[in-house]
């Protein structure tokens, strides 16, 4: 339990220090990354800026409290981790690895020409996108941390799994903002990984909660009000 409270904490940092750096952009700034990613950078270099943002946003596994322990939850975990990780290095430059990885898929193309194509816009639309899943996580988060048994009100009345829909809108939004050839392909692993690990989860509530889950379930979508 103290575990669990301490990783709580942890992920609640990550989404606030997140907060606090993203959300310059969406002010003015036409000539390069936003005030707080310059001076993350040029106080610490681009090798502290990569670490400073896989450590938040990894941070936010801290408010992935399930009903449940599952033994497959480690398996979307780290897709979850792979994505960010290939995610951060290529967006922020980290030169070695762009080097090495580069000639075999032509990594700093797409993310020029998208910008050169759409200028800053994309930006603070993946920017809004991620936020809005963040702000799913913490809500799923909200209603189950405490909770003891099935929690079928307030954002799960919608939703089954909104904290993973959540973790859909985060990535997708990293994706409109800085898209990559690896991103592109990691993405569609991490929502297979995802969607997997929540139909053995149901698996599991069923055998918890019974017929309670599973009428449940017919009356309220997995990821999608209303559509799936």
């Amino acid at each position: 339990m103290a575990v669990r409270k301490i990783l709580n904490y942890i992920g609640i940092t990550g989404v606030i220090i997140f907060l606090l750096i993203y959300i310059f952009e969406f002010t003015p700034h036409h000539d390069g990354p936003p005030a707080s990613i310059k001076w993350i950078r040029e106080n610490l270099g681009i090798g502290g800026l990569i670490i400073i943002n896989i450590a938040i946003v990894l941070a936010f596994l801290g408010l992935l409290t399930y009903r449940k322990p599952t033994k497959n939850l480690w398996k979307s975990k780290t897709a979850f981790i792979a994505f960010v990780v290939a995610l951060m290095t290529e967006m922020f430059g980290w030169p070695l690895l762009i080097f090495l990885i580069s000639p075999v898929f032509d990594v700093p193309i797409i993310s020029r020409k998208y910008f050169e194509t759409f200028g800053h816009l994309p930006a603070k639309i993946g920017t809004l996108v991620s936020i809005i899943g963040i702000s799913l996580i913490s809500a799923g988060w909200v209603k189950i941390h405490k909770a003891e048994g099935l929690v079928t009100d307030g954002i799960y009345k919608f939703i089954r799994h909104p904290q993973y829909t959540g973790i859909f809108l985060f990535t997708l939004g990293w994706i409109i903002h800085w898209p990559s050839v690896i991103t592109l392909l990691l993405w569609p692993v991490l929502i297979g990984s995802y969607i997997w690990l929540s139909i053995q989860e149901e698996k599991e509530l069923v055998e918890i909660y019974g017929q309670a889950y599973i009428e449940y379930a017919n009356k309220t979508k997995r990821f999608i009000p209303y559509i799936v």
